[in-house]
């Protein structure tokens, strides 16, 4: 019976995919707020940092206000829900060693509605790219909001 459970034991291993066996993955997730204007008096926000500047580089607006930003630990095993200014992202880690996105949207009914789902690869994330979600600012015309998603050190 221990023989069998060997062979079990290392087929089941040879079948995980190396992301999952990477351990967690230590994210940054910062709601960013794109703008031509100056933040707002009584706000407390501070300026994207200048990685995160080059980053949406080929955006066209001028000052880049971060509204929000927390860490997150991405656990293989769970799906996170985190609460951003008027949206949740949920990271999950698939067993191809990519880690999913979905980005919701959340009404003043506290709703969530489905924006986007897409999906990056943790080996990515460690080696310094970005995973960027854009939209339309729906309260200020020619403003953008950014979801950046990176890899802390």
């Amino acid at each position: 019976m221990s023989v069998l459970m060997s062979v079990l034991m290392a087929s089941i291993t040879a079948l995980t995919p190396l992301g999952a066996l990477a351990g967690d993955l230590r994210l940054r997730l910062e709601l960013a707020w794109g703008t031509d204007g100056v933040a707002p008096e009584g706000k407390n926000l501070k300026e994207l940092d200048a990685k995160g500047r080059e980053k949406l580089r080929h955006f066209r607006w001028k000052n880049y206000w971060v509204v929000k930003s927390t860490p997150v630990i991405l656990d293989a095993k769970t799906v996170q829900k985190v609460a951003l200014d008027r949206c949740q992202v949920d990271f999950k880690t698939t067993a191809d060693g990519h880690v999913e996105v979905k980005l919701h949207s959340i009404n003043e009914a506290k709703e969530a509605k489905l924006v986007k789902t897409l999906q990056h690869s943790h080996e990515a994330l460690k080696r310094g790219e970005f995973l960027i979600i854009a939209g339309d600012d729906k309260d200020k015309w020619n403003d953008a909001w950014f979801v950046i998603i990176r890899a802390e050190p």
